[in-house]
C-alpha cells in the first residue's frame, strides 16, 4: 500500500508545474499518505489515512484528501503519468489542519480551489495566530491576496485577543 501511495505522490510532484498552492509561496508539493487511489478517468487522486501535504512552509493534514486534476483533451496517456501536476482542487475531510509560520487553523472540511487560489475551512473552525484565538464556522483564506475572513455561521465569531504589553 505504501508503494502505491509513494507512486501517486511521486507522480503529483513530477508531472508538470502544479497550478495548486498549499502556500502562497508556490514550489513543489510533497505528499505522504498511507494509501492512494488513482481514478484516472475521473481525473482524481484520493489520499487516504495520515495524509500530510507540505509546500514551502505550509502544511495540510487530514484523514482523506481528494485531488482533482486537469488534463488536455488530447492526452493519450493514462495511469500514473496523466497531468497530476495540474491540480484544480483539493478537498480535505476529517481532522483537517492547516499550518503556516503565521497561524494554525483546523476544521472538519477544507477545500482548495486553484482558479481563485482560495482555501476554505468549515465546521468548528479554530484559528490561532500568536496568542490570539478565533473560532467560527467558516474560514476563507485568499492566499495570493493575503486576506483571511472568518464567519460565525449560525452563531457569532468568537475572538480572544491578547494585547501586546510592550505597546503603550
Amino acid at each position: 500500500m505504501r508503494i502505491m501511495a509513494a507512486a501517486g505522490a511521486l507522480s503529483v510532484l513530477t508531472m508538470g508545474t502544479a497550478v495548486a498552492q498549499v502556500s502562497g509561496e508556490g514550489g513543489p508539493i510533497r505528499v505522504n499518505a498511507d494509501r492512494s487511489e488513482v481514478l484516472d478517468k475521473e481525473r482524481k487522486v484520493i489520499l487516504i489515512d495520515n495524509v500530510d501535504i507540505t509546500q514551502g512552509t505550509a502544511r495540510l493534514r487530514a484523514d482523506v484528501v481528494t485531488l482533482e486534476y486537469g488534463g488536455g483533451g488530447n492526452t493519450s496517456t493514462n495511469g500514473l503519468g496523466s497531468n497530476f501536476g495540474d491540480i484544480r482542487t483539493m478537498t480535505a475531510r476529517g481532522n483537517v489542519f492547516y499550518v503556516t509560520p503565521e497561524f494554525k487553523a483546523n476544521g472538519d472540511l477544507g477545500i482548495y480551489v486553484a482558479a481563485n487560489d482560495t482555501i476554505t475551512l468549515t465546521g468548528n473552525v479554530v484559528m490561532i495566530r500568536g496568542e490570539d484565538v478565533a473560532k467560527g464556522e467558516r474560514l476563507t483564506m485568499e492566499l495570493e491576496a493575503g486576506k483571511t475572513t472568518l464567519d460565525g455561521g449560525d452563531s457569532q465569531v468568537n475572538l480572544v485577543i491578547t494585547p501586546n504589553e510592550n505597546n503603550n
